[in-house]
């Protein structure tokens, strides 16, 4: 019996001993592992709400994309300009191509209207043409007006393009404004002629005011007296004589301006 109370102090010294060792060494003690706290129950996942439409009353309009502006052959009649210019001052296509620095297929191209030409370019046309951007265009303010008086009106007695003689010119449409216009009364002495070997486009429709006249459209002759008219296309070629006995006045109107 005192033996084991011996053995039983001897160990509960020990044990004494085992943790003063432990607590200077800092050792902790082991603590049971806690149960698991209870999950708190997981919240309900609501579906995700569809995002609203746009008002179609404020609705962005999608950003337009400038288009490229497709000019037109004749809004401002640049080629039929050009050309009745190029005859005015009496020269050649190749002429003409060569004073501006391109092909003559260009020039025809330009007058045909198949080609609108850059500011540069019809800058370099017009000077070639010794005119000025005013005065191609029709908005030389010097023009005459719109009503000319009898006896009032210019007379050209020279054609810088056609051969003739005894012929001249009395201009109803003003001269060198840019009209594509012409209308001019020819009045034409005993014997006088007028040849038009140079062809182009347009047209031409004339009146017999007084007088006999003997107009010649390619190779056929017509003979035309007063109140007779007569209508061609320009590009064929014609001329007209006076064959008497009396002066002829003819009312001659064509496209594009040439005289």
């Amino acid at each position: 019996m005192l033996a084991r109370n011996k053995i039983t102090a001897v160990k509960d010294k020990a044990s004494v001993k085992s943790k003063t060792t432990a607590a200077k060494a800092g050792i902790a003690k082991p603590v049971p592992a806690k149960k698991a706290e209870a999950k708190a129950p997981a919240k309900k996942q609501t579906a995700a709400k569809p995002m609203p439409k746009p008002n179609s009353a404020v609705k962005a309009k999608p950003s337009r994309v400038a288009e490229p502006v497709v000019a037109k052959r004749d809004d401002m009649q640049i080629g039929g300009r050009l050309k009745h210019a190029r005859l005015l001052a009496g020269i050649r296509m190749r002429e003409l191509a060569e004073k501006v620095g391109c092909t003559e297929s260009m020039i025809s191209k330009l007058e045909s209207g198949r080609v609108v030409p850059s500011l540069p370019m019809l800058q370099r046309l017009v000077d070639a043409l010794d005119r000025d951007l005013a005065s191609f265009f029709g908005s030389d303010p010097n023009s005459p007006g719109i009503i000319q008086r009898a006896g009032q009106r210019s007379v050209a007695y020279t054609d810088p393009i056609r051969q003739g003689t005894g012929v001249s010119y009395e201009r109803l449409v003003p001269f060198g404004a840019g009209n594509l216009l012409e209308c001019n009364i020819h009045v034409i002495e005993v014997d006088g002629a007028k040849q038009d070997p140079i062809t182009h486009q347009g047209e031409t429709v004339g009146y017999v005011i007084e007088g006999q006249l003997e107009l010649t459209v390619e190779t056929t002759l017509y003979k035309l007296a007063v109140g007779d008219s007569f209508f061609f296309k320009n590009h064929l070629t014609n001329n007209y004589r006076n064959p008497g006995p009396g002066v002829t006045r003819v009312l001659w109107v064509n496209t594009p301006q040439v005289h």
